[in-house]
């Protein structure tokens, strides 16, 4: 039987697509990885149901699916995923999710696997972690000695996990070559940012052409359809767009939440506009925003929709100031994070085994 690789992470329109895409990511890099050195690997997501379909609706997908009982309480998780744990000889659990808390990260602690653990603010307790994830660029600064002693730390810049469509270079356009504005609000939008924005350029009389990607997730499709039905805008919807690596490698500009995106859009080169609308965003895009490619807007309290299409119409107005933030982008370290991540995980498994 293959060793087994589990991660138990879940998707919604509520919580986003996020903590499923980052560990995608992982995934696909650690097939790649193992494969190279022979050493193959079953990979197997544990998910609710409501969470299957989106992965199965991904283009890119690596992994077998196992929908948890509906009936499971998460308080019972720990327990069921030991039992399946044994009975698969899974070697390592990656875990993604601000729902699992330091008790339930306790209780997985003590099964004789290695407990990877996806964190980004280190602010919920004790992490009971064999090796933790962390790509921001002061990762470092977050006292991860204390929460995770024992702990490989894969935290920092070198860290960002992307998936591996972003590592084709072919889709990273030259300055003179991109003409778009993006739109993109995370893969399900949850306080409608996308739909708020459009109206308010389409009050202020805004004539370029838009690029509108949502995600998977995204709950409001069929009132976007009305809207841009009857709207004087000139909008490409993208719906369940899976081509993200392609589509900012042909931005001049992108309005986007600040989750994982703002990785992809320094890697593809992309000037950005980041709305931040998580306490989790925060850490990240506070430094993101130190480095000249990108401006922050914080939206945690309030929607700001005035504040983002101003910025947003005067960003697309600036060609040079936009062309020296793609420069910014191109001076900035390129690293592949995935697969250090991946390797790190191999190493640990193999003195685990050793």
């Amino acid at each position: 039987m293959l060793n087994t690789l589990l991660f138990r992470v879940d998707a919604n329109a509520t919580m986003g697509m996020g903590h499923l895409l980052r560990c995608l990511a992982l995934a696909q890099a650690f097939v790649k990885n193992s494969e190279q050195i022979q050493h193959p690997f079953k990979i197997v997501f544990a998910v609710k149901a409501t969470t299957a379909p989106l992965c199965k609706e991904r283009y890119d997908w690596c992994g077998d699916i196992l929908v948890l009982p509906e009936n499971l309480q998460q308080a019972d998780e720990p327990a069921y995923l030991a039992a399946y744990c044994e009975r698969q000889q899974v070697t390592a659990l990656v875990l993604d999710g601000y729902q699992f808390d330091s008790q339930y990260r306790q209780a997985l602690s003590h099964i004789d696997i290695k407990l990877v653990i996806f964190d980004d603010n280190n602010d919920s307790g004790p992490l009971f972690a064999d090796l933790v994830i962390n790509g921001a660029s002061n990762a470092q600064q977050l006292a991860y000695a204390v929460s995770a002693p024992q702990a490989v730390l894969c935290v920092g810049s070198a860290y960002r996990l992307l998936r591996q469509e972003f590592n084709y270079p072919h889709y990273k356009l030259e300055w003179y070559l991109r003409s778009k504005l993006t739109l993109v609000m995370g893969g399900s939008d949850p306080r409608n940012f996308s739909i708020k924005i459009l109206r308010q350029l389409e009050q202020q009389g805004f004539r370029a052409k838009i690029t509108l990607a949502t995600g998977g997730a995204y709950a409001n499709v069929d009132e976007l359809k009305q809207f841009l039905s009857q709207s004087s805008l000139d909008v490409e919807h993208l719906q369940n767009c899976q081509t993200m690596a392609e589509l900012f490698g042909q931005s001049l500009l992108v309005a986007s939440a600040a989750g994982g995106s703002q990785f992809e859009l320094q890697a593809m080169y992309c000037p950005a506009l980041l709305l931040v609308i998580a306490d989790n965003q925060r850490n990240a895009t506070a430094q993101a925003s130190t480095q000249g490619w990108c401006e922050a807007i914080d939206c945690i309290t309030e929607d700001n929709i005035n504040l983002i299409c101003e910025r947003l119409t005067d960003l697309w107005s600036k060609h040079q100031q936009l062309e020296f933030m793609h420069d910014k982008c191109k001076s900035l370290p390129r690293y592949d994070g995935a697969s250090k991540v991946a390797d790190c995980i191999l190493q640990l498994i193999s003195k685990r085994s050793a």
